[in-house]
């Protein structure tokens, strides 16, 4: 609900409406762009509520800095950067970035098969790229899974993962064992992919052993699963993109190499880093969120409501 509806007459609380619902006076806020709050009383349960009331801005002290906030973490800027440039501090930025993730994620999870190619979608292509949270011996992995035809995101989810290779042994010696939630995630992401994808004929992914599994347990033998080589990175893209030659996973490819290149925290090469888990999965729903709307072609500029 937006903070701007004054026609909201319906209860929050026992979903009666205009009949039950009256106007019950106003309430001024000191900042944002609505100088006046219209209130309402229900006469049936007796509450009394707001236009904001269930809002991205409900209660907030700072309304005016939210939308300036979720385009600024969308375009590569670390939340100490952001409270730098619009005059707050970071905490205020961390806790927005908290409002932001939760809504996201709700509209995420309230979309329907129509939203997704008009229900239409028949391949999806989903695949892991990794980052860390605080050490590179505590690596994290994103699951994500992107509709083919649209590029639209359908679902994306980080867990956590052991270290590979020489950090191995370090991050035991450092941190003890870590546990693999990679299958979960994944399952969780597939889950997701049915719920949305009805018609799903074909999935592609590269050659990692668990997908069969993991895709088997979901659907079952109802739909192809392509599966593909990795292949080297190329400079640009964050290597994510990969070097010459035609790649049957470069939808996917790309929106990785987005995800790295808009959320400052997923740069390769980057002082900013994750520090708690929780955070990044924040913002991975706000980009998913973001970028659907860029790709619907969006031409206004992206507000949350």
């Amino acid at each position: 609900m937006s903070d701007l509806d004054s026609s909201f007459r319906v209860c929050p609380e026992c979903s009666n409406g205009n009949e039950a619902v009256i106007k019950y006076g106003f309430f001024k806020r000191g900042t944002g762009h609505v100088p006046r709050i219209q209130r309402y009383f229900c006469k049936s349960c007796k509450l009394a509520f707001s236009a904001q009331t269930g809002g991205l801005t409900y209660r907030e002290r700072k309304p005016h800095l939210t939308q300036a906030v979720l385009r600024a973490v969308m375009e590569s800027v670390s939340q100490r950067g952001c409270a730098r440039l619009l005059g707050c501090r970071p905490i205020t930025v961390a806790r927005k970035i908290v409002r932001l993730g939760v809504r996201a994620d709700f509209h995420l999870k309230a979309r329907t098969a129509k939203d997704i190619a008009n229900g239409a979608e028949k391949l999806v292509i989903f695949d892991d790229m990794e980052t860390f949270e605080h050490s590179k011996c505590k690596p994290i992995s994103i699951t994500l899974a992107v509709a083919a035809s649209t590029r639209q995101i359908i679902s994306v989810a980080a867990s956590v993962m052991p270290a590979k290779g020489l950090l191995s042994d370090i991050s035991k010696n450092r941190y003890g064992p870590r546990k693999d939630h990679r299958s979960q995630a994944l399952k969780r992401v597939l889950e997701e992919v049915k719920r949305l994808c009805p018609h799903l004929a074909r999935l592609k992914s590269d050659m990692w052993a668990k997908y069969k599994t993991v895709v088997k347990s979901v659907f079952g033998g109802t739909v192809v699963h392509e599966r593909h080589k990795s292949r080297r990175g190329c400079v640009v893209g964050q290597g994510e993109l990969k070097k010459g030659g035609y790649d049957p996973l470069f939808v996917l490819n790309h929106s990785c190499a987005m995800f790295r290149d808009r959320i400052k925290r997923l740069s390769r090469r980057t002082w900013c880093t994750t520090k708690k888990i929780g955070y990044l999965r924040h913002l991975l729903a706000i980009y998913a969120w973001w970028h659907n709307h860029l790709v619907g072609g969006t031409k206004r500029p992206v507000q949350m409501d």
